[in-house]
């Protein structure tokens, strides 16, 4: 059975954050509460510093509690036709289409939520998505993650789950993220790809000889 080639999303396939580009639209259609203007920023400086830790989101995202699902999905259909498609790199959807003709199966892994990148897997048609998933009942938003985040060995852990059930070896698979937070499932694969790498996994590819790709 031939490897599959997994992604990452955020600044791996698009230039800007598919979570940022979510609530910006949720906050103009006043969906979100303002306060999030004073989260977000302090949420991207974290996250590029290093400094990030998924562990404060285990327990949720209190603010999405009580809406509808419904409403959730249309607001991330809408970011993506109106921003995320645009943030799409390219080449990055041209390899996409390139593996897949090749006979490789394409499965995005990302810790952003699942309904927000549901229409960008659609768009590129790719086989699969492991994503963080929030809890829904009765179609209206708990607030609560169903499991763990999937951030980090997470990552891994779930792609590794998903490998088993599939019966292919981590060795046969390709990997390709932006992030020092994807190190981990990186080390794993048999092919890792760093894409525009933050400068800690830059640092890193080279040493260990992997393959750096620079989109822009």
């Amino acid at each position: 059975m031939a490897g599959i080639d997994f992604f990452d999303v955020d600044h791996t396939l698009t230039r800007r954050s598919s979570g940022a580009r979510f609530v910006e639209l949720a906050l103009r259609r006043k969906v979100l509460p303002l306060r999030l203007l004073l989260v977000v920023p302090w949420y991207s400086l974290t996250y590029k510093l290093g400094l990030f830790r998924m562990r404060d989101y285990e327990e949720g995202f209190p603010y999405l509690r009580g809406i509808r699902q419904s409403t959730l999905e249309k607001i991330a259909a809408d970011s993506f036709e109106g921003w995320l498609k645009g943030d799409l790199f390219e080449e990055a959807a041209t390899l996409v289409r390139q593996r897949r003709a090749e006979g490789r199966r394409v499965i995005l892994a990302t810790s952003s939520i699942d309904f927000i990148v549901e229409p960008l897997a659609a768009h590129l048609g790719v086989d699969g998505m492991l994503a963080t998933t929030l809890q829904f009942q009765d179609g209206v938003c708990t607030g609560l993650i169903v499991g763990t985040p999937m951030f980090r060995r997470e990552k891994k852990n779930r792609v590794l789950a998903y490998l088993a059930a599939e019966g292919v070896a981590a060795s046969e698979c390709s990997f390709y993220s932006d992030s020092i937070y994807d190190l981990p499932l990186l080390e794993e694969v048999g092919r890792p790809v760093a894409v525009n790498p933050d400068i800690r996994l830059r640092r890193i590819a080279r040493r260990r000889g992997w393959l750096i790709v620079n989109l822009s």
